[in-house]
């Protein structure tokens, strides 16, 4: 029997040339980081990237507050200032109860009930007359 040619197989080709390309690139990488030039370059590369965000990030705030909306930096520090608020009413729930002896709820409202789930809707209860027309005035105001 005459032996088979051995088959070429492409993607083991493609592999090896891959290969071969990654380890040149890695090796071009590491000499031309190593240069003071790449290191100089780098730096003003970052420098400019970094002066662009900062235009861009003022160009933003002046845009938000043309409109009067809050900023990224606006919303967090109302959260901080929130979170701040909360740790205090905590801390003073606690002394109320360690001076009293009375626990203190520190939930804002207290739970309601879901209203009941029916095809029909809700009926709404009849407004005295009195309270319709200041809410008539009160509208007209606006």
């Amino acid at each position: 029997m005459a032996e088979q040619p051995a088959l070429i197989d492409p993607f083991a080709i493609w592999r090896d040339l891959v290969s071969q390309m990654e380890k040149g690139a890695n090796e071009f990488a590491n000499q031309a980081s190593k240069s003071d030039q790449f290191t100089q370059g780098m730096n003003k590369a970052m420098s400019a990237s970094l002066a662009a965000k900062k235009i861009s990030d003022e160009v933003t705030t002046r845009y938000l507050t043309a409109l009067n909306l809050p900023s990224r930096a606006d919303i967090e520090g109302l959260g901080e200032r929130l979170l701040a608020i909360e740790d205090r009413l905590i801390g003073m729930s606690a002394a109320i109860e360690q001076l009293t002896g009375v626990k203190v709820s520190t939930s804002a409202a207290t739970p309601t009930t879901a209203p009941r789930r029916t095809k029909k809707p809700a009926i709404e209860e009849p407004v005295a007359p009195a309270l319709v027309s200041s809410r008539k005035k009160a509208k007209a105001r606006r």
